[in-house]
């Protein structure tokens, strides 16, 4: 018995032994670990907010220069529809009269020296030497211009008379077939030049030259320095 009782009071000498040495938290120490972690969480939660508030505003940011890039886009569209609008009105403007406004080339020739001095009743007088021909319109192989574009031309010839006997030279200025200016030169002992002149309404492709209505033998003075036989032409309009 008395063995029993001195084995019960060594093991709770020993329990108490080790429950002496576990370690105790004290209220404290619960109460400021929990402190410290609310504190962490509001920080936190802050830094959260924060973020979301930031965000927040570099949506609204986002938003406004998005709404402000499409007004931006909707007043040009609207500025290059009315640009665009306004060059098809001209362009239909230009189409609808662009025959009146088509710049016509540059018409003008000149030629001179008849290639004979005696050309025969109702001939052709041809003009041989070429002076210059911007459109390349005459034909001094046959003493015809044709046009190369419709138009208003002005046309002149000019008969100089051969010396000796008595001379002249009835001639005319024909356009598209008909007679549209004629003159008469004549004279026994002077040298005269005299002109005829005409403004004619051409269709491309129509055709001018001096034509002989009458002359006595050897008329026209041929290549001579001071006296020209000459036949020009110019498109005025």
């Amino acid at each position: 018995m008395e063995l029993r009782m001195n084995s019960f009071i060594i093991l709770i000498c020993l329990l108490n032994h080790l429950v002496a040495r576990e370690p105790q938290c004290s209220k404290f120490d619960y109460e400021e670990k929990t402190l410290a972690k609310m504190i962490r969480t509001e920080i936190l939660v802050e830094q959260v907010m924060s973020d979301i508030k930031q965000l927040k505003q570099q949506t609204n940011d986002a938003v406004t220069s998005m709404e402000s890039m499409k007004t931006e886009l909707r007043e040009s569209i609207q500025s290059m529809y009315a640009e665009n609008a306004l060059k098809l009105e001209e362009y239909n403007t230009i189409m609808k009269w662009k025959d009146r406004l088509e710049i016509k080339p540059d018409v003008v020739f000149l030629a001179k020296d008849p290639t004979t001095q005696s050309p025969s009743h109702g001939s052709t007088i041809i003009f041989g030497t070429t002076m210059y021909d911007v459109s390349q319109s005459y034909d001094n192989s046959s003493g015809t211009f044709a046009a190369p574009v419709a138009g208003v031309y002005a046309f002149t010839a000019q008969m100089c008379l051969n010396t000796g006997t008595y001379k002249h030279i009835y001639y005319a200025i024909v356009a598209n077939g008909k007679k549209v200016s004629n003159s008469l030169t004549y004279n026994k002992d002077t040298r005269l030049c005299n002109t005829a002149q005409a403004f004619v309404v051409l269709d491309k492709g129509q055709t001018v030259y001096v034509s002989v209505l009458s002359t006595s033998a050897v008329p026209l003075r041929h290549n001579h320095s001071r006296e020209w036989c000459t036949f020009s032409g110019i498109l005025i309009r």
